[in-house]
């Protein structure tokens, strides 16, 4: 069988993209998967990409895109310029580094949401995200795998996370575990998350209480992140 010819364009954006693989593991991820979907190696990757947050389209010929055609998984691509005035440069409100394609994902519709003026919506998603970046902090200090620490995040009867508030309660109880300057970040973060938490279970409780840019803007949630990012940074 002759091997198919990759894209040097697309090989180089998958070197940037997966600078630890070598070219062959590339080619075979690569293989497998137009194997896989009877389709070119080469809109293989726009596969690969689209679960990966990351596109080639650009890159593609008409016989890659036209192998694409009938699956089920098939790219539409936008336009750009069609609609100029409907469009704007999202905000990037939230800014936080993480590895997790899931955190990631949450922030994008956070800063869409601030971009279009869903202030509401942001206020709710920013308060899950504290609720989970806090559950990890607990994970992280008390990894062992007995009951009292799985205790703290998790409910083990219904096999539930806690709520936020209940996170907040159990790890200020166990502060006594860090030492002095690593309490006294932890102390800090649960404090500004308490005061982002109050605010926010009103806005998810309350029918009558639409949220404005002035009130997310005045509860100043990105210092949240920066300490629980120096946080990781630091002690994790």
């Amino acid at each position: 069988m002759v091997r198919q010819k990759l894209n040097p364009k697309i090989l180089l954006k998958l070197k940037k993209v997966y600078p630890k693989k070598t070219e062959n593991a590339l080619y075979v991820k690569l293989s497998k998967l137009s194997k896989k979907y009877n389709i070119t190696i080469n809109a293989s990757a726009e596969i690969w990409g689209k679960k990966e947050n990351f596109s080639v389209w650009g890159l593609l010929d008409e016989s890659d895109k036209e192998s694409l055609r009938d699956k089920s998984f098939q790219i539409i691509k936008i336009k750009r310029g069609n609609n100029k005035k409907g469009s704007k440069k999202i905000i990037e409100f939230i800014n936080y580094k993480t590895d997790n394609k899931f955190i990631k994902l949450h922030l994008d519709e956070i800063n869409r949401c601030y971009t279009y003026n869903c202030y509401t919506a942001s206020f709710i998603l920013i308060r899950k995200i504290i609720e989970n970046l806090i559950m990890e902090i607990i994970k992280k200090k008390f990894s062992g795998n007995i009951k009292p620490e799985k205790e703290l995040y998790l409910n083990l009867d219904g096999g539930k996370v806690h709520d936020l508030s209940i996170l907040i309660k159990n790890l200020r109880k166990k502060t006594f575990n860090f030492d002095p300057l690593e309490k006294k970040l932890v102390l800090r973060i649960l404090q500004l998350s308490e005061q982002f938490k109050d605010d926010a279970n009103d806005k998810t409780h309350s029918l009558y209480h639409i949220s404005s840019k002035l009130e997310l803007d005045n509860k100043k949630p990105q210092g949240i992140f920066d300490l629980i990012n120096e946080y990781f940074t630091e002690y994790s």
